[in-house]
């Protein structure tokens, strides 16, 4: 989608430089002291503070450099003596612009290949009893963002559970497919960055006991491009027992133009070398050979998220054996419970460059080609304007109805809820009058509330207290998943059925999700759910 606007851009950029996750409150308390926890590799050293223990920039991966760019994570090697972990460690490498975010090519390079490490919080002291677990795969279009742009330590804290958070390659170094990397064993590639979150799984599997955490009892939750991952890992037979329940935030995992298959990737994987010098007849060798920032900024030929020219996992290989959409209809897939939500405004994080009928008509007939005309009347532009227009549509169509249609699905093989993220008084780090539209629920809105913490798009100082309810209302509920029966305020999806509707003025049930976010349109057009 061509809409994404230098807003978010700049946003994102700044998330990089900022990293809540550093929890600075943490390592910088008074009477802060370190503590030691033993992983299969070797002994690491984190800080405990301010109520909260933290192990930073752990690796769970040898860094994928020189031959092992572009092949699955390896195990990490063990270490004599004791690791620092009280710093972050770096960023995956990650090209951030306009265009880039969106595997448009170009922007500013930040990050290292050196980079699959993952972040542990916990409750200060330690405790007899295993506690449950909660990891978190970021979102970031595939292309940008880690685990440290989010800080999970209130979460921990006061829910009383072990968060991790997780980087995994990104852009070309964790998506790209070329049927030159058939005879390294691995298939055609395109599932680097997926082969990552899962060998961070399986690395929690074997480690978080250690921490105090219990690996038979994890929620894997994610948002956005991590969702997305998370309903591909579901369908991965290599995730099976590596956790026991799913919340994805965000994900429109059935939307058709993201679902790719390997060898459709893999055909681009040629071009996307030539254009970048290497012609010759080892065009893997000339790539690996290239420094990771050029390859950062080339612009992706294959489709991914946002269809063509972008970045996503693929299906129809090794790590994803099917199409996640025919695996999760057929019942092949880790049957554990799932919570399935959307929020109610979705995009207008990305609108706010249309501003007038001509673009939005344009942008829309780009969309959606000879369905287009039928999408201008479909959503007319009213008294607020053609952002709100294009941002209703591609949040019904993107998020909303896929989102939908997964529940329904889900529901029928495993216990399933859904909600909406309604607050429209949501926090924004910049006032509306420099955004250009009243954000109101968008994307990636609810993560302030789900962490009970500021990250770069949201300064939880600015929560009203009925925000700051519904914020540890919302925790509750996520660290509680499977802890505890959520009872009549929240029911199962059972094929259909209403959705929990979030708001700061009370959450309510609602059964009419389906056709407040024209659902059935959609279901009648190449661009609704597969299903």
């Amino acid at each position: 989608m061509r809409l994404l606007s230098l807003l978010f851009a700049s946003l994102l950029l700044a998330a990089c430089a900022t990293h809540p996750g550093k929890v600075d409150h943490v390592r910088f308390a008074p009477g802060a002291e370190r503590v030691l926890a033993k992983t299969e590799a070797g002994t690491v050293r984190g800080i405990e503070g301010a109520g909260v223990r933290a192990f930073l920039g752990v690796p769970f991966a040898q860094a994928p450099v020189g031959d092992l760019r572009w092949r699955a994570p390896q195990p990490v090697r063990p270490w004599e003596g004791v690791r620092d972990a009280t710093r972050l460690g770096s960023d995956c490498t990650q090209a951030i612009g306009r265009q880039a975010i969106l595997g448009g090519g170009g922007g500013l390079v930040v990050g290292s290949e050196n980079c699959l490490y993952l972040n542990i919080y916990a409750p200060a002291g330690t405790t007899a009893q295993p506690r449950p677990v909660m990891v978190y795969i970021p979102g970031g279009a595939f292309t940008i963002g880690s685990g440290a742009n989010y800080d999970p330590s209130k979460l921990a804290a006061e829910q009383g559970r072990v968060v991790v958070t997780l980087n995994y390659r990104l852009g070309a170094l964790g998506w790209l497919a070329h049927p030159q990397f058939e005879p390294q064993g691995e298939g055609f590639g395109g599932n680097f960055g997926l082969m990552d979150q899962q060998a961070a799984l399986q690395w929690v599997h074997g480690n978080i006991a250690a921490f105090g955490g219990d690996p038979a009892n994890v929620t894997l939750f994610a948002e956005s491009a991590g969702a997305w991952s998370a309903c591909y890992l579901m369908a991965s037979p290599g995730s099976e027992g590596l956790y026991q329940r799913v919340i994805l935030q965000s994900s429109g995992c059935l939307e058709p133009s993201s679902l790719v298959s390997a060898q459709d990737a893999a055909a681009t994987g040629p071009l996307f070398a030539e254009r970048l010098g290497c012609s010759g007849s080892d065009q893997v060798s000339c790539l690996k050979a290239l420094p990771a920032w050029r390859l950062s900024r080339a612009p992706s030929l294959r489709a991914g998220i946002n269809g063509p020219g972008s970045w996503g996992p693929v299906h129809t290989d090794a790590t994803v054996p099917e199409n996640p959409a025919l695996a999760i209809h057929e019942g092949r897939f880790t049957r554990v419970p799932v919570i399935v939500g959307t929020n109610l405004d979705e995009g207008r994080l990305f609108a706010n460059e249309v501003k007038d009928m001509d673009r939005y008509q344009k942008e829309t007939i780009w969309m959606y080609g000879d369905v287009g005309p039928r999408v201008l009347d479909r959503y007319p532009v009213g008294p607020d304007g053609p952002a709100y227009a294009i941002a209703t549509n591609f949040t019904d169509q993107r998020f909303a109805c896929p989102s939908q249609a997964l529940r329904r699905q889900l529901s029928r093989y495993v216990p399933v809820w859904g909600y909406e993220f309604a607050d429209r008084g949501a926090p924004f780090v910049l006032p509306d009058w420099i955004v250009g539209l009243d954000l109101g629920a968008y994307h990636a809105s609810e993560l302030a509330y789900v962490f009970g913490t500021s990250w770069v798009f949201a300064d939880v100082k600015r929560l009203t207290p009925e925000q700051k309810a519904l914020s540890e209302r919302m925790q509750s509920l996520w660290a509680g998943f499977g802890q505890r029966d959520f009872g009549p305020d929240w029911p199962r999806v059972e094929v259909s059925g209403p959705v929990r509707v979030f708001s700061p003025d009370g959450d309510r049930l609602d059964a009419d999700f389906f056709d407040r976010h024209h659902c059935d349109f959609w279901d009648g057009t190449p661009f609704g759910a597969v299903q």
